[in-house]
């Protein structure tokens, strides 16, 4: 509701509760996505390995700022405890020193505006009129000043949604490895990005036209994810979460609600270890057969 830039890191273990503390899973991400009381945006981002939680960290919190919201990076065991060797990023090159502005704000100066985005003035900033803006949990008019009036209420929602929205619309589409369309699309998140890759060269390997991709941006998902999956006959949707009551996975779950595509299908496990890629191999030919 205060709509603060926050950054949480979420390293994923078998759940629930302490569960399999040494263990892998993805059961975390309708939680982050949708976990609290009421509609409260916030983006949500995974990497694909070790190297990749330096520079998604860096883009976390470009994010945050510029939504000023919540980015939670959701990590996995298999990430935290693996040892990855890769080129040492230029610190020069991605080091920004920040700036506070304290510079005047006027009466007219609104932390929450209706037609914006969220500006917060930093403490101790001057405020000559006096008229000093809040942050606050409770619902609030564009000064900050708590406000219980339902036209209002339903104003301030659609803005916070207005943000995402036009995130989504900024996102870059995830590269697609091998063919742009074709018969079997393999999509994961996380740690399953390598495993991923190799079961897709063996399902060539086999005679199959396959190909992968690996989402970044979890929420929201990119515009346009829902014409690049329809290029594809199947979309297999490989992740370490169970496939629930309705036998899908977690992001399985979302990309069928968000695309209204039959063909994405969820390829899941809970066993605390990461993939084998004959695991998702076989997941395809049983599907197949």
């Amino acid at each position: 509701m205060a709509e603060l830039p926050l950054l949480v890191i979420n390293v994923q273990r078998g759940g629930p509760s302490t569960g399999l503390p040494t263990s892998v899973e993805q059961s975390d991400l309708l939680q982050a996505i949708y976990g609290s009381h009421g509609d409260s945006p916030r983006i949500v981002v995974a990497p694909r390995d070790v190297e990749d939680c330096f520079y998604i960290a860096l883009e976390a919190a470009q994010l945050a700022k510029r939504c000023s919201c919540p980015v939670i990076i959701l990590s996995d065991q298999a990430l935290a405890t693996r040892i990855e060797a890769f080129n040492e990023p230029n610190l020069d090159e991605h080091w920004i020193e920040p700036e506070l502005d304290l510079s005047e704000r006027g009466e007219d100066f609104k932390p929450y505006p209706l037609d914006g985005l969220t500006r917060h003035a930093p403490p101790g900033s001057p405020m000559p009129e006096g008229t000093y803006p809040k942050v606050t949990g409770l619902e609030h008019d564009e000064k900050g000043h708590p406000s219980g009036n339902p036209v209002n209420h339903q104003k301030m929602t659609e803005k916070r949604r207005r943000k995402l929205v036009s995130l989504a619309a900024d996102l870059p589409l995830p590269e697609v490895y091998r063919e742009e369309d074709g018969e079997i699309l393999l999509m994961g998140w996380g740690s399953t990005y390598g495993p991923i890759r190799e079961a897709c060269d063996r399902l060539r390997d086999k005679g199959l036209c396959a190909s992968a991709t690996h989402i970044r941006h979890l929420h929201p998902l990119p515009a346009g994810l829902d014409e690049l999956l329809a290029r594809f006959e199947h979309v297999f949707v490989i992740e370490m979460n169970d496939s629930g009551v309705y036998g899908h996975g977690q992001l399985a779950t979302i990309l069928r609600s968000a695309s209204c595509n039959p063909a994405i299908h969820s390829i899941c496990k809970t066993d605390g270890l990461a993939y084998r890629v004959s695991e998702i191999v076989d997941g395809v030919d049983n599907f197949l057969a």
